[in-house]
């Protein structure tokens, strides 16, 4: 049975409908006493409303092209302390009214393609700066116009429920936390969108808090603070309501906040499965913060598993840290995850607990310069090439994930020039065994350049330069000086680069001439690393001049470099692989050997890389079999960038 709006008195042209819908969902409730099935339908137009109390075994549907549109007044607001367990915070400035309430219902569900819309912009002025919050790089909307009666809080909010069900349904523009759910059992959220707008602060998308049996699953979250947030902190319920049995899958989430928070409170937080969730942005990708602030007791969190995940463009992929006295971090399992930050995951505690049984299997992490978004120049801190940091308590194992912190050996690849068919084909290669490697580029960096350039750093490859007319460095420099030499030969390259947004933090001498004072040139510029080359190593020149009486490569002692200390060398030189060079592949493969046996590394350069290739070039299979054994020997393979 139906029950329009309209037939209660709702008008497209009042200033708030709430009455006559609140006269509506009274009506459904009393038909659903009566074992009749109640819709209370919002039908197409915008209708302006303030605070509606939802009521048992109802459902409230908002047809496709149907705006609830909330009002501004403060009086059209339920009073915070309209029932017990109503809180608010003057700290953060909003208060205890809500929009869509449900408290202590059952067998409800919000449903249809409508929107629900919190008019959040109307409880602000013009965004601003604030220091203290980096991490808000579109600006920021702290305060609210009304400093007494703040802002509404949670919008949609169902306290000491069960069953409730949201739909389809899209809820944007909150002025508050979008949607929260206190000491409820049995909570399904499928293919919801949250669209906030991304300068407001605490407009946390799903807050699940002290609640048990919850899925949210095909959602996609945009918005200012915490995509989602699970939580144990209601202190007169959270030990006869832990939070626990959540499942988030199939979601794309943007936050300037976590992507996923979990913690906050005094409870117990436990069994959540996070699935195949894409974070597209977020100050940090998973955030477990057992408390907000210093205390004595914060929350247990146990059990928790992420599978199949990506998370881009965040300052850590995933960050733990606490500084309450009795908290606890345990038994967190992430799998097949795909990480793309600033800095490195990282776990660290500043009292007696520390961060127990927590690992990291087949991840991998791509290093971020910069993110795409400008934003406040201590956005991140000091920057790191790692997988992960701990301040040496924490019990966190990384198994087979790249980069490798604790490797058996290290495989340094490099290819040169302008081969960009050959690179870009080579992808797929790569990615099957996870391999990484660096590409410099030589002559020009036209378009075609920077987009191959893009598409090898995506795929969590880094590019390096190799100059502009591939000048002997030390001849050049010799006969230029060096201000003309980096003016002519390097900085046309690395400027557009920067334009582009392509990071790049190396430079490979052509034909390997370097001098002490070329090295200087490009110490004094900023890169990392410049890589050189080992002379006398190959059997043969390019030009066919045979090196008589040469070792096979994996004999050579000073080819080989200890893979502790590995990325604090300026210069790094390297062996080359080509058919110029006679290259025997078995010696290469027996190197990568000899690195995991001795925790040693070895660079190798080549050039294109093809099914036939020839001169200077590897060919596919060569590069097919360098990396299965790699992965065979469980050494990482990885470019300059991530040394």
């Amino acid at each position: 049975m139906d029950f329009d709006i309209r037939a209660f008195g709702a008008t497209a042209e009042a200033e708030d409908n709430a009455a006559a819908i609140q006269k509506a969902i009274d009506a459904a409730g009393k038909a659903a006493e009566n074992g009749k099935g109640a819709v209370v339908a919002i039908p197409p137009g915008t209708w302006r409303t303030g605070t509606v109390w939802l009521r048992s075994h109802m459902e409230l549907r908002l047809e496709k092209g149907a705006v609830l549109k909330a009002t501004t007044r403060p009086e059209g607001y339920n009073a915070n302390d309209a029932f017990p367990e109503n809180f608010w915070s003057v700290g953060e400035e909003w208060s205890g009214g809500h929009l869509l309430l449900g408290y202590k219902v059952e067998d409800v569900a919000i449903t249809g393609e409508g929107i629900v819309d919190g008019s959040g912009l109307s409880f602000f002025g013009e965004p601003g700066e604030d220091s203290r919050f980096p991490y808000y790089k579109y600006g920021l909307r702290l305060h609210p116009l009304d400093r007494t009666w703040f802002r509404p809080g949670p919008l949609v909010a169902f306290f000491l429920s069960k069953d409730i069900r949201i739909e389809g349904a899209s809820i944007v523009d909150s002025p508050g936390w979008t949607t929260h759910f206190r000491c409820c059992d049995g909570v399904a959220i499928r293919g919801v969108t949250i669209r906030n707008d991304r300068t407001i602060a605490n407009t946390d998308g799903f807050s699940i808090d002290c609640s048990r049996n919850v899925e949210i699953s095909g959602c996609t979250v945009i918005t200012g603070d915490d995509a989602v947030a699970i939580r144990a902190s209601y202190r007169l319920h959270a030990e006869e309501h832990p939070c626990e049995n959540i499942i988030v899958e199939d979601c794309d989430l943007a936050s300037c906040c976590m992507g996923v928070r979990v913690g906050i409170g005094s409870g117990t937080i436990r069994n959540v499965a996070i699935r195949r969730v894409r974070i597209q942005e977020a100050a940090h990708g998973i955030a477990f913060t057992p408390a907000w602030l210093p205390g004595a007791k914060g929350c247990y969190i146990e059990r928790i598993r992420v599978e199949d995940c990506d998370m881009a463009e965040c300052d850590r992929p995933v960050l733990s840290l606490c500084g309450a006295d009795d908290w606890r971090v345990r038994d967190i399992a992430f799998e097949r995850c795909r990480f793309a930050s600033l800095r490195p995951s990282a776990f660290r505690s500043d009292s007696a607990n520390h961060p127990e049984n927590v690992v990291f299997r087949d991840c991998s992490r791509q290093y971020l310069d910069h993110l795409k978004v400008r934003h406040h120049l201590g956005f991140g801190g000091e920057r790191s090439l790692k997988f992960a940091e701990t301040d040496g308590t924490a019990d966190v194992r990384l198994e087979n994930c790249t980069p490798n912190d604790n490797p058996h050996g290290v495989l340094v690849l490099s290819f040169d020039d302008r081969n960009f068919a050959d690179w870009l084909a080579a992808l797929p290669l790569f990615a099957k065994f996870g391999g990484h490697a660096t590409f410099f580029v030589s002559g020009e960096i036209d378009a075609e350049a920077q987009q191959a350039m893009k598409r090898l750093s995506e795929a969590g490859h880094s590019v390096g330069l190799h100059g502009l007319r591939h000048l002997n460095a030390d001849e050049a420099l010799a006969s230029m000086g060096a201000e003309r030499y980096w003016k002519e030969e390097i900085e046309p390259q690395l400027c557009v680069c920067r334009v582009g947004y392509i990071p790049v933090t190396s430079f490979a001498y052509p034909n390997c001439r370097r001098s002490d004072e070329t090295d200087a040139v490009f110490r004094e510029h900023g890169f990392r690393h410049v890589r050189g080359g080992f002379s006398g190593v190959a059997p043969y020149d390019p030009d066919g001049t045979r090196r008589t009486q040469l070792p096979p490569i994996h004999t050579v002692d000073r080819v080989f470099l200890p893979s502790e200390g590995l990325g604090d060398r300026f210069r790094i030189d390297t062996a080359i692989a080509g058919e110029s060079y006679h290259t025997d592949i078995e010696d290469i493969l027996a190197c990568i050997r000899r690195c995991a046996e001795r925790n040693e590394a070895f660079v190798l350069t080549s050039h294109g890389i093809h099914p036939d290739a020839h001169h200077i070039h590897m060919k596919t299979e060569w590069l097919e079999r360098i990396l299965a054994t790699a992965e065979e020997c469980g050494i990482a393979v990885v470019g300059f960038d991530e040394l």
